[in-house]
């Protein structure tokens, strides 16, 4: 029982390293059709596209971390050069096809990003898994120490991190003084608001509401946990207001106004399965106000597209778009490590869960059919289960860093020894 046991986690990162696989290469070459093949890496343009190398870079970075995952118990310079040999052949491999697609652009610029994403990768996934590496808190900060031996510390931050980066999206920044003051002069111009938005509120105020929630899972105290969550909602205003065009509202104003009260009256003693299992439900009803929004223009589709189309048009708005169902998948992922740390048995829900989650983003997808504005394919529910099996495999596991193992039952009637 204890080798198939230990061939489980293998087996998990084996399944998500092809998936992904998959999912870059259908990416990168999918609409691409067939023609003349022209000299490869050299079709970029005098521009470089900084949108297109973030995207190309984070897009990679997943690929460094399974690389790293599988180099784990060899993890030396040669072992992590061999792996960013074989992440960066990968994508030559794919710009080498892109040279023969009339649709796609074979350029040295996406194949340097690409594998500047798997070194980041193959690093930060280093970092993590090093024994003896773990960050080092300033001495006399014991909620800070605390939070960081903490063993869901790395699920927190996928989640934290992750909601960041859509409030930051598109992620490109200014401090030009003109700029901020157009930034926030809706404050000042109460007459020219269109009204509240009840879906745009849902998702700022159930995501951030998640947030929270998450952050209680490493800080348990209200005010340590409400501080980390001052801080958060911080940095996401001011990111905002220094953004190139205005993001802010007065709906996400409320959203996050109520969402930090609530936040603070949440309960901080012997209720962690309780949160743990209310995390993955915030999460949905975010991204589901999200999913069943109308869109602009009032066209219905009038049909499902089965491939999916995420990628197709500029990769800016795709990446933002995984992130949103990566934020979710991550959501799933520490809502099981946290109820397996409080003793629950997480064999069936690690299965039924994702199952489920998936499952209602198809449903969200075929619904935006009947939706003005919408475009469904299926996009939303492939990004939400690879996002799971990814971070399963890389942080599914209890914070001995040993594999999170079912309970396997007796064969035996004989009574233990």
């Amino acid at each position: 029982m204890a080798e198939g046991a230990g061939r489980r986690p293998r087996l998990a990162l084996a399944a998500a390293t092809v998936a992904y696989l998959l999912f870059v290469a259908y990416q990168s070459l999918a609409g691409g059709g067939a023609g003349e093949c022209r000299l490869p890496l050299l079709q970029q343009g005098q521009r470089l596209s900084l949108s297109d190398g973030l995207a190309n870079l984070v897009a990679y970075l997943p690929l460094g971390l399974l690389a790293a995952a599988w180099l784990a118990p060899r993890r030396s310079a040669v072992s992590l050069a061999a792996g960013l040999a074989a992440i960066a052949g990968f994508s030559l491999a794919m710009e080498l096809l892109q040279a023969c697609m009339p649709a796609r652009v074979s350029s040295w610029f996406d194949l340097a990003m690409n594998s500047a994403g798997g070194l980041a990768g193959l690093l930060l996934m280093s970092r993590v898994a090093a024994p003896g590496h773990a960050p080092v808190a300033a001495p006399g900060h014991a909620p800070v120490a605390a939070a960081i031996r903490a063993p869901l510390l790395w699920p927190v931050l996928l989640v934290t991190g992750a909601w960041l980066a859509l409030a930051l999206a598109p992620w490109r920044f200014t401090l030009d003084v003109g700029t901020i003051r157009s930034n926030l002069a809706f404050l000042l111009h109460w007459a020219d608001w269109g009204g509240p938005d009840p879906w745009r509120f849902a998702r700022h105020f159930f995501g951030w509401l998640a947030v929270a929630v998450a952050l209680r899972a490493i800080w348990r105290g209200r005010a340590a946990a409400s501080l980390a969550l001052a801080l958060a909602i911080g940095a996401a205003l001011v990111g905002q207001v220094l953004l190139v065009w205005r993001a802010l509202s007065y709906d996400e104003l409320a959203a996050v106004a109520l969402a930090a009260a609530l936040a603070f009256w949440m309960p901080s003693r012997s209720a962690g399965p309780v949160l743990a299992r209310l995390l993955p439900l915030l999460a949905l009803v975010s991204v589901g106000a999200y999913q069943l929004a109308p869109g602009r223009g009032g066209v219905h589709a009038g049909g499902f597209e089965w491939l999916p189309q995420l990628g197709r048009g500029s990769l800016l708005p795709a990446l933002e778009l995984s992130l949103m169902f990566g934020w979710l998948a991550f959501s799933l992922l520490l809502s099981l490590r946290w109820l397996q740390q409080c003793g629950v048995d997480i064999a069936r829900r690690r299965v039924v869960l994702p199952g489920g989650v998936v499952g209602l983003m198809l449903a969200s997808e075929v619904a935006q059919a009947w939706i003005p504005g919408r475009v469904p394919d299926s996009s939303a529910p492939l990004l939400t289960g690879l996002a799971f099996a990814v971070a399963w495999a890389l942080f599914g596991r209890a914070g001995d860093d040993r594999p999170i193992r079912d309970r396997a039952r007796p064969t035996s009637r004989r009574p233990a020894a």
